[in-house]
């Protein structure tokens, strides 16, 4: 009898062996309670840059929402349910924006690019959520003085140092906040078709809203102070498939970073909830 999937369960290929196990969808028997996993690490920076070169890689129908401030962030993950208790490292390049839907406007992060080090969170992220994430090695970070260094690389070529120091712990927070005006991480999925090449087979923008990605989420540590990052401007020798991507960012104006912060928290989600919004 042919394969034929079933409605409400998730695939990927390849799909000849049924339902895919993946963050949101796990062994028959297990659940895991996501107050308790993952552990994170985040590490971010922001900086003040050129409002025009921001709106250059917005698609249709989005606009820059505040001050031209952009951040990066790295992201260690450790105790990850569905990884069997396994861990991955992230870094997100993101700024606020405003997204005039068919149903009104939606505020939220665009997170440009996602970095991963690990091949199964990138696949089900960018099939399954639309989120656009690549490859990278990330190392972890280095503590020198009170200094915590990130270093991100391809093929042991590096090619972003970020930094936060003068850090100040800030007392009494357990949760994060939540504004009722920002509605979450913004993502703009895009698929090409398989043989008409420049035509999309899938293009459009998701949604995973900031009250799931919060609700489990405990602070277990803040602390805020300064930072900075730098990209490395490459050639196509040197990073043959990141190069246009990391020059992009190194050719961003630098109007003076605006702070820094180094959060650890527990608990998490799925992002099951994570929508599409036309």
């Amino acid at each position: 009898m042919p394969f034929k999937p079933k409605s409400g369960q998730y695939y990927r290929m390849p799909i000849f062996f049924g339902p895919q196990p993946g963050p949101r969808q796990w062994p028959e028997g297990r659940d895991f309670d996501f107050r308790y996993t993952p552990r994170m690490k985040m590490i971010g920076v922001r900086m003040l840059t050129n409002a025009d070169q921001l709106a250059a890689f917005l698609p249709d129908r989005f606009e820059l929402r505040g001050p031209p401030v952009i951040t990066v962030e790295a992201n260690y993950m450790t105790e990850i349910g569905w990884l069997a208790g396994r861990g991955y490292n992230l870094c997100d390049v993101k700024f606020e924006v405003t997204y005039h839907g068919k149903d009104g406007p939606v505020n939220g992060t665009l997170v440009l690019v996602r970095w991963e080090n690990l091949a199964d969170p990138i696949v089900s992220g960018r099939e399954e959520l639309g989120h656009n994430k690549i490859y990278c090695e990330i190392a972890e970070p280095r503590v020198l003085d009170g200094r915590h260094s990130v270093g991100l690389s391809w093929l042991a070529t590096p090619f972003l140092d970020l930094s936060v120091f003068d850090l100040v712990a800030v007392p009494g927070v357990t949760k994060p906040p939540v504004d009722p005006n920002h509605h979450g991480t913004l993502s703009y999925k895009y698929m090409p078709k398989t043989g008409n090449w420049g035509e999309a087979d899938v293009e459009y923008v998701t949604l995973s809203p900031n009250t799931v990605i919060f609700e489990n989420m405990t602070v277990n540590s803040l602390r805020m102070g300064k930072g900075e990052f730098a990209f490395r401007k490459a050639t196509w020798e040197e990073l043959p498939t990141l190069y246009h991507i990391v020059n992009a960012f190194a050719e961003l104006e630098n109007h003076g970073f605006q702070g820094a912060h180094l959060i650890e928290t527990i608990g998490g989600t799925s992002i099951a909830e994570t929508r599409r919004i036309d």
